[in-house]
C-alpha cells in the first residue's frame, strides 16, 4: 500500500472565505519557483507592493488550497497531494475580499521520495538546522535512531513544557484573529500557544529529525481544531498535542502512549 497521505485539509486546503477576481495577470514575473518540485515543494518570493495582502493558490485536480503570503518573504509550500499536475497562482488583494491574479504557473510533479512533501520546512512548519527549533530537536533526539523514539521525545517535551493560550484561543474562536500563521520559533520561546501552534511545532521538530509529519485541520466533536498525523511503524498515527499539553502527558515511553484515538475527529472538507 502506498504510504502517501492525501488529506484534503492539509496546509489550509479549506474553501476560502473570500472571492477571487481574476480578470488577468498584472504582469509576467518569476515570483514562483518550482525548480525544487521533485523535492516536494516550491517557493514564492514577491517583493513588489509589500503592504498588500496576498494569497497563494495551489490547484491539484478539482481541489485548490489557499495560503496567506507575506510580500517580501521567501516562503516554501509543499506539494501535499504527491505526484501529478499542479497550477500555482499568486494573488494580491484589490479591495475588501477580492483578489487579482499576479502570476500563475503549472508544473508536473514527480517526487524523488513520496514522503518528501512531509519532510520539508514550509511557511507554517518552519525549521532550520541553525534555528532554535532545529537545535532543540537535535538535543531531544540525541542518540535516538528509531523514529518512534524521536516522536516520543518530542511529544514529551511539548506536553510537559507548554500551556494553552486561552485568551488568544478565544480571539481565534470569535473570529477576531484571521489569516494567522504560526511562528514555530516564537512558540518555542514563549512556551504557550493554541492548537495550530502546537501542531506546527510538533511537525517542525519531527520533520527536522527525518520523521514525516503533517498538520490536519478539521473538527473534534464539532469544534474546529488542528492536530498532527505522523508516519511511524508503517502507518500514519494521529497525535493531538493540544490534548497532550492539556493532560500534561509528558512521561510517555511508547508511541502508543502518544497516539490519540481517531473517534470524534473529522477532517475538514
Amino acid at each position: 500500500m502506498r504510504r502517501t497521505v492525501r488529506f484534503a485539509s492539509l496546509f489550509m486546503a479549506i474553501v476560502m472565505m473570500f472571492s477571487l477576481a481574476v480578470p488577468g495577470a498584472l504582469a509576467a514575473g518569476t515570483a514562483i519557483d518550482t525548480t525544487t518540485a521533485s523535492d516536494g515543494y516550491f517557493t514564492v518570493n514577491y517583493s513588489a507592493q509589500e503592504n498588500v495582502k496576498m494569497k497563494v493558490g495551489v490547484t491539484h485536480g478539482a481541489q485548490t488550497a489557499y495560503y496567506t503570503y507575506q510580500p517580501g518573504d521567501a516562503a516554501a509550500y509543499a506539494f501535499t497531494e504527491g505526484d501529478g499536475d499542479y497550477t500555482i497562482t499568486l494573488y494580491r488583494n484589490t479591495t475588501g475580499t477580492k483578489y487579482k491574479k499576479v502570476e500563475s504557473t503549472s508544473v508536473k510533479v514527480a517526487l524523488t521520495d513520496e514522503m518528501a512533501p512531509y519532510l520539508v520546512s514550509t511557511d507554517e512548519i518552519t525549521f532550520a538546522a541553525d534555528d532554535a527549533v532545529g537545535r532543540t530537536a537535535v538535543a531531544l533526539c540525541a542518540g535516538l535512531t528509531k523514529d518512534t523514539d524521536k516522536i516520543v521525545a518530542i511529544h514529551n517535551y511539548i506536553a510537559g513544557r507548554f500551556t494553552y493560550d486561552k485568551a488568544f484561543g478565544a480571539q481565534v474562536a470569535a473570529g477576531q484573529i484571521k489569516n494567522y500563521v504560526p511562528d514555530t520559533n516564537k512558540t518555542l520561546a514563549s512556551g504557550t500557544g493554541v492548537c495550530y501552534d502546537f501542531s506546527a511545532l510538533f511537525a517542525a521538530m519531527c520533520r527536522s529529525q527525518g520523521v514525516p509529519c503533517v498538520i490536519v485541520r478539521g473538527y473534534v466533536n464539532g469544534s474546529y481544531h488542528a492536530w498532527n498525523m505522523v508516519y511511524a511503524e508503517g502507518a500514519w498515527q494521529l497525535v493531538d498535542m493540544t490534548r497532550e499539553v492539556s493532560n500534561r502527558n509528558a512521561a510517555a515511553t511508547t508511541l502508543a502512549a502518544c497516539v490519540t484515538a481517531s473517534d470524534g475527529y473529522t477532517v475538514a472538507a
